[in-house]
């Protein structure tokens, strides 16, 4: 199909018939019996949903403290023995990660 700028839009086209329909000037199946557009909105709760999954994960620590500590205390009386590989492959594992909730 070639679109041509000098070429008229047919009266027929899809676009008339939207404007048509959203004017209430063209005859059309969704119209009432006033011959108003009888059109239907039907929002989601997703805006709600998302709301209420931030004020959740407001109350989530950024910093879990149980973990810190644990590993604090290892780092203190020597028991951390974690090689720098095993440390760039959590590193990067976790980037990698689909999911990187940590």
């Amino acid at each position: 199909m070639r679109i041509d700028p000098q070429n008229p839009i047919p009266a027929s086209s899809s676009t008339n018939r939207v404007t048509d329909a959203q004017s209430g000037t063209g005859k059309s199946s969704l119209t009432g019996a006033a011959g108003e557009p009888n059109d239907t909105v039907q929002l989601s709760s997703g805006p709600a949903t998302v709301r209420q999954l931030v004020s959740q994960l407001v109350q989530v620590p950024d910093i879990r403290t149980q973990q810190v500590s644990a590993l604090q205390a290892e780092i203190q009386s020597g028991k951390f023995t974690r090689s720098n590989d095993q440390v760039a492959g959590a590193i990067t594992a976790q980037l990698l990660a689909p999911n990187s909730s940590g």
